[in-house]
């Protein structure tokens, strides 16, 4: 009895369902998104998860999209796994990695481009490490990231008097993703460069985060009973090891 992620790849979360507004605007409708993926695993029917928690299973052992309840937030961690027949409907969710208080996390870095004005700018390097030791030596970044969106400016300068200004260069948020972080305090800081390799001029951007794991889910969910007068059910679950 088991589960094997070696045969999934390409996995995908997506809005389920796009509604428009009365001006045409699309938004994704919230609770559900659809997860695709494709898989070399052969006779297995697949879960996903969100979160840790069991929100999908396969109809057929051909399916490669599943529609997987996500709650009303946005999902932050969304894994497909390969199970034999008999293990369809057993929950894997505890023994997933990537959770628990010592798994640690990825982070968001955030930064607007008005920071940096200046008609030399050419990328941003993002550099971090523990609470009072950034590591200078090794971007976190693997590619510079470029002080564009699109490949082009953005017209305007200016960042005016009190705040960043409303467009332009100077309203362009930036942002990097960091691979997965031991839990700790970390202090991220975001260096200009210009043209010619050259770290610009001025104090760089710096923020401080707290990096916390993901708590793993609760356990052995499964409903007791159920009352078809009031449609009530009893659900019982183990409570998470982490909260």
């Amino acid at each position: 009895m088991g589960y094997s992620t070696a045969e999934i790849s390409g996995v995908r979360a997506l809005p389920s369902a796009v509604s428009a507004d009365d001006r045409g605007a699309g938004c994704a409708e919230p609770g559900f998104i659809e997860v695709r993926f494709e898989s070399s695993a052969v006779g297995k029917h697949h879960q996903a998860y969100v979160d840790g928690r069991l929100a999908a299973v396969s109809v057929t052992t051909a399916d490669r999209v599943l529609t997987a309840a996500a709650g009303a937030t946005a999902a932050s961690v969304v894994e497909v796994v390969a199970v034999d027949p008999e293990d369809r409907w057993t929950d894997f969710g505890v023994a997933l990695s990537g959770f628990g208080g010592s798994d640690g996390s990825r982070v968001r870095v955030t930064w607007y481009g008005g920071r940096y004005l200046g008609d030399d700018l050419d990328h941003f390097e993002v550099y971090g490490g523990p609470a009072g030791s950034v590591d200078y030596e090794h971007a976190l970044n693997a590619e510079p990231i470029a002080a564009t969106v699109g490949g082009e400016w953005l017209g305007g300068f200016g960042r005016g008097g009190y705040g960043r200004g409303g467009h332009g260069r100077s309203a362009t948020a930036f942002s990097l993703v960091t691979e997965k972080l031991a839990p700790g305090e970390y202090d991220f800081e975001v260096l200009a460069v210009d043209g010619s390799g050259n770290v610009t001029d001025g104090p760089p951007a710096t923020v401080r985060a707290t990096v916390r794991g993901y708590a793993r889910p609760p356990a052995t969910v499964a409903v007791t009973g159920y009352d078809a007068a009031t449609q009530t059910a009893e659900v019982s679950w183990s409570a998470s090891e982490d909260v």
